[in-house]
């Protein structure tokens, strides 16, 4: 790649993730990193009532949604 920029992909720290606030909201992008899922398995899995649902974050029912932190914490800590 003769002088073409790099991207470079940030690895999350998933220490940082899971030691937040157990009150607190995962963004979908989050989710996915701590899970290690894609969005679509995300969105099939909440659809087959598999994955905890998502939350709405503001009054628009069409903003944002995210995923409560002790409920993603508590799959991740059951599914086998």
């Amino acid at each position: 790649m003769a002088g073409g920029k790099r991207s470079r992909r940030r690895v999350p720290d998933k220490r940082r993730l899971i030691a937040r606030d157990p009150r607190g909201f995962f963004s979908m992008k989050e989710t996915c990193e701590i899970t290690s899922l894609s969005r679509s398995t995300i969105d099939r899995l909440v659809e087959d009532e598999m994955f905890p649902k998502k939350v709405p974050l503001t009054n628009d029912p069409h903003g944002r949604m995210g995923f409560r932190v002790s409920e993603v914490l508590n799959w991740l800590a059951n599914r086998g």
